[in-house]
């Protein structure tokens, strides 16, 4: 700003701060000369607004099983510390089990060992198994269905049972092994769950057997 410029603003000002109710209203000439003064700009900081963050899936490799999947996100995962006996039924709580626990009240886990059987064979005794190791929370002999499923893009069984909770196994036999995962929902008192269903089969499209 020319100092020229500041004193004639200076001066209206001061004439406007003395002038009275009746005053004359200043000249035309005057407001013009004060509307053109140069603005000062006050810089501002720019403004950074963080990316959503974005929940991925959880990856996990078994180091006693030796098999790969695919949780949904904000699953969390234990491994197996002990390997199963191949003689029973371990639960979600067992040491010798890969346990996987979702943020709600799903929870899953898996187990493998070596087997001599086949698939037909293998499914039985796991049914005696379950039977044997669980009957003082699941009372029934037999499970509600017994079918068709994959499990990482190979044909096994899928066993679901109304033991007051959801409880679903399914079993694989690969090169001389017997692999079984199982979910638990203790939040829904059928054998099947059309919700549940979806989420065991998308866990187990996801496995993926080391060669």
């Amino acid at each position: 700003m020319s100092r020229t410029l500041v004193m004639s603003v200076s001066a209206l000002i001061a004439i406007a701060a003395c002038a009275g109710p009746g005053a004359t209203p200043a000249s035309p000439a005057a407001t013009a000369a004060v509307s053109q003064a140069p603005s000062i700009a006050v810089a501002t900081a720019p403004v950074t607004v963080a990316p959503p963050t974005v929940a991925t899936p959880v990856s996990f490799t078994s180091p006693l099983y030796h098999y790969s999947v695919t949780l949904p996100a904000r699953w969390s995962v234990g491994p197996a510390l002990l390997p199963w006996d191949g003689a029973s039924a371990p639960g979600h709580d067992d040491a010798s089990v890969d346990r996987f626990d979702s943020p709600a009240t799903v929870s899953a886990w898996g187990f493998a060992g070596p087997a001599t059987v086949d698939l037909d064979r293998f499914v039985a005794e796991n049914i005696a198994w379950t039977v044997r190791d669980h009957g003082d929370t699941c009372p029934a002999r037999t499970p509600e269905t017994n079918e068709p499923i994959q499990i990482g893009g190979e044909a096994g069984i899928l066993l679901s049972w109304n033991c007051g909770i959801l409880i679903n196994q399914a079993l694989l036999i690969r090169e001389g092994t017997g692999f079984v995962f199982v979910m638990r929902d203790p939040n829904v008192p059928a054998a099947t769950d059309p919700d549940d269903r979806a989420i065991l089969e998308s866990l187990l499209d996801s496995v993926i057997f080391a060669d």
